[in-house]
């Protein structure tokens, strides 16, 4: 059997039967907001004209309550636009309306667009928005670029780039204040404040990134002008880096041999001290014995710088009693006031031939002692005959003087100021004891005994960057009893070791110009007792 399926299709015309009516969700069903107008023109507005007022309405158009949770101000000139009143949140009864009332005060030149975002409870349409147009007829400060990128630079290279500010506005601009923050970032160049920009007129402001480590770092500039803003701000990005790694070793033989150079004024008034550094001698010996025992002296006072005692060693028979007959009666002339033209004149004539060769040897260190109560009186400065003296040895870390002197710069009742020696005593890491007082004490002469063995500077091979420079001792690191002197590009520590042999090991961290910067870290090998 077939069946056959009709589909029948009918139209219901009026009739008595009643219906329900289907709710239209868009007919007022629930809340239902309605803002009017959907923008708002400002028009143009002057820094000297007074803020320009214009109202929206929001309208509760539904049959529940609206719910509004807040209008903000949006986009990219939503600074020059503000509510007379913060509307916060609030409801609207169906039927009910809010004014809302936004001003204008514009920030900035030119186009300034924003929006007034309602935010609501209509499911529907929950972002109203209101377009706001307004034109500032003001000066504006541009700071190019923002942020600026120094990218990868090497430590102790600074390096500078320029930043521009503009005056985009439609007003002149006056510039009161360029400040600069952060530690590695600074102005170098900047115009003289306070200075005028004409619209479209700019001027250049020169920053240094000066990196202080391999880190990431960032500045700020801030320009105070008379922009309705009134102050903005620019960022500035770096990355610090060390170019390469350097290590230097030094070795101290166990037994450090040492040349020392004793030079005394021969004047009458010099008489008792004289007899105190010829009667301390011994003891001078001793405290330098637990240093060394390869050690040279002689004494040198006439003017010729020729030393009249010869050369004491050790194995020089009777050394401390030919020390002292020299000290108390050799030499002396017109130049006994001025050691340090004396002393040069003794080192000068170490070489060959000379009348105090084989006195001063490569690798030692060259002690000179001077004893006065007056001032140096050479012809030349203090620092001139250091210079020559240092010249002569070829190394500035094996040279030291050291003075036995009137106090500095007061001098006192028995001897007027060490000038001269003082200084050429502290330029060469010696020792400068005051005349004036117990200079021959054990501990003063373990002073001069230590001075004339104890390196206590060790030249960088490259320029340093003082802020990585480490030191270890025996593998532990060692933060005090040393720095990194950068005029000297040296490590000068006060590491004292006994005879039984030392090994300091440094490794240094610096830099220089171009690529070659240097990372110090440190470890040394030696036994050392730290002051």
């Amino acid at each position: 059997m077939r069946f056959v399926n009709v589909l029948v299709l009918t139209g219901l015309g009026c009739s008595d039967y009643e219906f329900d009516k289907i709710t239209d969700p868009g007919a007022g069903d629930g809340a239902l907001i309605e803002v009017d107008p959907a923008s708002l023109n400002f028009g143009i507005a002057g820094s000297d004209d007074d803020p320009v007022v214009q109202t929206f309405t929001v309208y509760s158009v539904g049959v529940a309550d609206l719910e509004i949770d807040s209008i903000e101000l949006v986009g990219d000139g939503a600074l020059s636009y503000a509510f007379v009143v913060d509307p916060g949140s609030f409801v609207l009864p169906p039927g009910a309306s809010q004014d809302i009332e936004v001003i204008f005060d514009p920030v900035g030149a030119a186009a300034q667009t924003s929006q007034a975002l309602v935010h609501s409870s209509d499911i529907n349409n929950p972002h109203v928005p209101v377009n706001l147009f307004g034109e500032g007829a003001v000066s504006e400060l541009q700071i190019t670029p923002d942020p600026l990128n120094f990218g990868t630079t090497y430590v102790g290279c600074p390096r500078e780039n320029e930043v521009l500010l503009t005056n985009i506005g439609t007003e002149p601009l006056d510039i009161f204040a360029i400040t600069q923050d952060g530690e590695t970032f600074s102005i170098v160049e900047q115009p003289a404040l306070p200075i005028t920009l004409q619209p479209n007129e700019e001027t250049t402001v020169y920053v240094q990134y000066d990196p202080a480590s391999d880190a990431v770092e960032t500045g700020e500039l801030t320009v105070v002008s008379s922009e309705p803003m009134g102050v903005r701000t620019a960022e500035q990005l770096g990355e610090g880096a060390y170019g390469a790694y350097f290590e230097q070793l030094w070795n101290h033989p166990v037994d450090p041999p040492t040349d020392i150079i004793f030079s005394v004024d021969q004047s009458c008034s010099m008489d008792d001290d004289v007899s105190r550094l010829a009667n301390n001698f011994n003891v001078f010996i001793n405290e330098l014995s637990n240093y060394s025992s390869d050690w040279q002296i002689m004494v040198v006072n006439g003017d010729d710088g020729c030393s009249n005692s010869g050369i004491l060693r050790p194995q020089t028979n009777n050394y401390s009693g030919v020390f002292s007959n020299t000290i108390q009666n050799g030499g002396g002339g017109s130049y006994t006031e001025k050691l340090l033209t004396i002393t040069s004149r003794a080192v000068e004539n170490t070489d060959q031939n000379e009348c105090n060769a084989g006195f001063m040897r490569p690798n030692s260190l060259l002690h000179i002692v001077m004893v006065s109560d007056e001032p140096e009186q050479s012809n030349g400065s203090w620092d001139s005959y250091l210079n020559q003296v240092i010249a002569k040895k070829g190394n500035p870390a094996n040279v030291r003087m050291s003075s036995i002197a009137g106090d500095y710069p007061s001098g006192c009742g028995s001897a007027d100021p060490g000038d001269g020696y003082y200084q050429a005593s502290q330029a060469s890491g010696g020792v400068f004891l005051s005349i004036c007082g117990d200079w021959s004490s054990p501990s003063n002469l373990q002073l001069l005994a230590e001075a004339s063995v104890v390196a206590d500077s060790y030249p960088l091979d490259h320029p340093a960057v003082g802020s990585t420079v480490e030191v270890m001792v025996n593998g532990q690191p060692v933060t005090s009893g040393w720095y990194y002197d950068s005029g000297t590009n040296s490590v000068i520590s006060d590491f004292r070791w006994k005879s039984d042999g030392a090994m300091l090991y440094i490794l240094d961290g610096g830099t220089s110009k171009g690529p070659k910067i240097f990372q110090y870290t440190a470890d040394t090998a030696f036994t050392a007792d730290s002051n």
